[in-house]
C-alpha cells in the first residue's frame, strides 16, 4: 500500500507560482515563439511583434464629409461674413462634387459641406451661405491618420474585429502571432468508455475531454485528445511520455487521489519531480503539478465538476503564460445581495450517528484555510455597480449551471462568510 501521507499540498496561488517559477516557454522574440498568420485567420491570436503600417492613411488629400471643393483663393481677402459671387462658376473649374472619404478632385484645396450649399438642378452652378475658415478645411492631410511606420497594434494584444480592420487598415495582410500551446489531455480509468457505445455496469462515460477541449480552444491552445488509459501503471508511464514528448503542456486526468488503483502521481515521481499533490480547495482537492522532461503536467479531478475548475485553476495560467499574457485569473469586484447559502443543500435530514470508518477526516489542518467553491449570478445596477446573488447547489449542478460566476469561499479558524452588502472579489465563468 502506497503512503498517502507525503503528499506535497500547496494552495492554489502557491501551487501555480511554484509551476511557472519552474517551467520554460519559448520566451518573446524567439523564432520558436511565433509564425505568420493572415490577417483574416488571426482572429484570437495573440500578437508576438507590434504591427506597423506599410502606407500612409490618407495617401493625397480626403474630403472629410459630402462637400463641394473650391479653390481657397476665391475666398481669401475677403472681410468676414463676406462670400463671393458664384454666378459664374463653371463646375470642374471653380467647383466640384467631394464626397465623404473621398480623394480631393485635383487641383481643388478646400471644402464646404453640402448643407452650406445650393444646387441648381443641372448640377452645374451653385450658391453657398457659409464660407470656408482656411486653406484645406474640410479635408484631412496625406499621412493625417496613419503614416508609414506606426504602430497599429501592440505585442501582447489578442486580435479581434477591430484589431484585424485596424491592421488592414495599414495595408498588412499577415501579422506576427505567438505560436499556439499543444496541449495533450490523457484520460484514465478503468471505469471509462467512449461516449455512444455500449456501457456496461459499473463504467462511466468520459466527458472530460469535451470540457478539456472547449477549454483549450478558447484560451488559445491545441488540444490533443489520447484515448483511454486504464488503470495500468506502465501504461500510464508510457501515455505521460508519448504525450510530454508532443504536447507543450500535458493534462493527465484523474487516478490522483487515494484510491487502490490511483497510480498517477506515483508515475510522475517516477519519470519527474511533482511539485504537488493536494490544493487547499474542493472540489478538485487532489490536484496535482509535475515536471516531466521540462513540461509540464497539470493533473485534474476525474469528477466532472471539479474538472472543470481545476483546469481554470491550473491549466489556465500555463497557457497564458505560454502566449506571453497575464496568468493571473480575472477577478472582478461584486457586492453581495444575499447571503451564501449553507454547506447542507435540499431537505435537512435527520442526523444520524456518525462511525468512525465511515466519515473522511478533515482535510483542513487545524491552523489553515480551506476553500470551498460557491456560485453567484452577477448583474449589473443601475448605478453602474456589479450585484451578486449566491446560488445553491453543488458543482455540476443544475442550479450551480445557472450561475454566471464563482466565488472560492475561505473556511477556517476565525473566518466568517462575507455577510449581505460586503463586496467580495469572483471570477466570471
Amino acid at each position: 500500500m502506497r503512503d498517502h501521507s507525503k503528499h506535497i499540498e500547496l494552495s492554489r496561488e502557491e501551487a501555480v507560482a511554484a509551476m511557472l517559477a519552474r517551467c520554460t516557454f519559448p520566451e518573446p522574440g524567439d523564432a520558436a515563439a511565433e509564425e505568420l498568420a493572415p490577417v483574416a485567420e488571426s482572429f484570437g491570436r495573440v500578437l508576438a511583434r507590434d504591427v506597423e503600417s506599410l502606407v500612409d492613411k490618407p495617401n493625397k488629400l480626403q474630403c472629410c464629409m459630402d462637400s463641394i471643393a473650391v479653390h481657397w483663393d476665391a475666398f481669401e481677402g475677403l472681410a468676414a461674413g463676406e462670400l463671393p459671387d458664384t454666378s459664374g462658376w463653371v463646375r470642374g473649374v471653380d467647383w466640384e462634387f467631394a464626397n465623404t472619404g473621398v480623394v480631393m478632385p485635383d487641383g481643388f484645396d478646400t471644402a464646404i459641406v453640402i448643407e452650406h450649399v445650393t444646387v441648381s438642378d443641372d448640377e452645374q452652378h451653385v450658391r453657398i451661405d457659409a464660407a470656408p475658415s482656411a486653406r484645406f478645411a474640410g479635408t484631412r492631410a496625406p499621412g493625417s491618420q496613419m503614416k508609414r511606420g506606426d504602430v497599429l497594434a501592440r505585442a501582447g494584444e489578442i486580435v479581434n474585429a477591430d484589431v484585424a480592420a485596424r491592421i488592414a487598415t495599414g495595408n498588412v495582410t499577415a501579422v506576427p502571432v505567438r505560436v499556439k500551446p499543444k496541449v495533450a489531455f490523457i484520460p484514465t480509468g478503468d471505469e471509462l468508455v467512449v461516449p455512444g457505445g455500449p456501457i456496461e455496469a459499473g463504467r462511466n462515460i468520459e466527458t472530460n475531454s469535451l470540457v478539456f477541449r472547449g477549454k483549450v480552444e478558447k484560451w488559445g491552445g491545441v488540444p490533443m485528445v489520447f484515448d483511454i488509459v486504464p488503470d495500468d501503471p506502465e501504461q500510464i508511464k508510457a501515455a505521460i511520455r508519448r504525450a510530454c514528448a508532443m504536447a507543450d503542456i500535458v493534462v493527465l486526468n484523474a487516478g490522483s487521489s487515494k484510491g487502490s488503483e490511483d497510480w498517477n502521481c506515483e508515475q510522475m515521481e517516477e519519470l519527474g519531480e511533482v511539485l504537488c499533490h493536494e490544493t487547499n480547495h474542493g472540489p478538485g482537492h487532489h490536484s496535482s503539478y509535475a515536471l516531466v522532461d521540462g513540461t509540464p503536467v497539470v493533473g485534474i479531478s476525474g469528477p466532472p465538476a471539479g474538472a472543470s475548475f481545476t483546469l481554470n485553476f491550473y491549466l489556465r495560467p500555463l497557457m497564458m503564460r505560454f502566449l506571453g499574457l497575464s496568468p493571473e485569473p480575472e477577478r472582478i469586484p461584486v457586492r453581495l445581495a444575499a447571503p451564501f447559502p449553507s454547506k447542507h443543500h435540499g431537505p435537512k435530514k435527520a442526523e444520524k450517528p456518525k462511525v468512525a470508518g465511515e466519515v473522511r477526516p478533515s482535510i483542513v489542518a487545524p491552523d489553515a484555510t480551506f476553500f470551498g467553491i460557491k456560485f453567484l449570478t452577477v448583474e449589473a445596477l443601475p448605478d453602474g455597480t456589479l450585484s451578486g446573488t449566491p446560488l445553491p447547489g453543488r458543482p455540476g449542478s443544475p442550479e450551480a449551471e445557472a450561475a454566471n460566476a464563482y466565488y472560492m469561499l475561505p473556511d477556517g479558524p476565525g473566518i466568517e462568510a462575507p455577510a449581505v452588502g460586503d463586496v467580495v472579489w469572483v471570477e466570471m465563468r
